[in-house]
């Protein structure tokens, strides 16, 4: 059950969301959403409080409470602690992944075609000499996250960033030595593929790797998808 708080907040925060509330509206005050919700001022401030802590809002001592003006620094503030708040199950964190890794892949490798991988290059390394679980773990989120960086796009990578750290609380499965021979035979044949600046392949081994994490149902639906849209020409051609 959210409390008083929340409910407000996501009251407002959907309104604006939705063009209702427009950047330079003044919202309704405290007394009129005290009125409306049935609730004492604590839990409405505390509202306007979050909304303006991430920048949505803007208050004005003894002026009311407006709707700020969006820029791309104030759309990541509101969307990350939207999915931090709804983070979903794993396999759709993963399936999420799967396609915001082919983007960045493709828009990397647009952007560094010299292949100047240098720190790529050393996480490769030393992921190819680690055994432990939770170093190749770690590994493998600074070799997907330099990637993103790389991607010439910070609204990626800070979505990137923020999927890992959904990810590190669910259990990982690395502990038998052929399951870590695999995760790490898998980021090679992405590195090598990246070093030949072949953005499909690096791809499809990306969304391979990943799915191998997912529950075999998901799994299943993911190939039923693959091989529909295989044999479906118009939706190849729209997407």
């Amino acid at each position: 059950m959210i409390s008083k708080s929340e409910m407000i907040y996501s009251f407002l925060e959907q309104k604006i969301s939705k063009g209702e509330f427009k950047p330079g509206d003044r919202l309704p005050s405290e007394a009129e959403l005290c009125s409306e919700f049935n609730v004492s001022r604590g839990p409405v401030r505390a509202a306007l409080d979050q909304l303006s802590a991430i920048g949505l809002v803007k208050k004005i001592k003894g002026g009311g409470s407006y709707v700020s003006e969006q820029d791309s620094s104030n759309f990541l503030n509101v969307i990350l602690p939207t999915l931090k708040f709804n983070s979903g199950d794993f396999d759709e964190i993963l399936e999420l992944r799967c396609s915001l890794d082919k983007l960045i892949i493709e828009l990397c490798l647009k952007s560094h075609a010299n292949n100047d991988y240098n720190e790529l290059d050393l996480v490769m390394a030393a992921m190819e000499k680690k055994r432990g679980k939770e170093d190749l773990y770690n590994l493998a989120r600074v070799f997907n996250t330099i990637l993103s960086g790389l991607c010439g796009n910070s609204l990626i990578h800070n979505i990137n960033l923020l999927l890992w750290d959904m990810m590190q609380h669910y259990p990982r499965e690395l502990n038998q030595g052929k399951k870590r021979d695999e995760f790490i035979g898998d980021h090679r044949k992405i590195y090598d593929c990246i070093k030949e600046n072949d953005a499909e392949l690096a791809g499809i081994y990306s969304v391979r790797h990943l799915k191998k994490l997912m529950s075999k149902g998901k799994k299943k639906q993911l190939s039923e998808d693959e091989e529909h849209h295989r044999w479906n020409p118009w939706i190849y051609d729209t997407l």
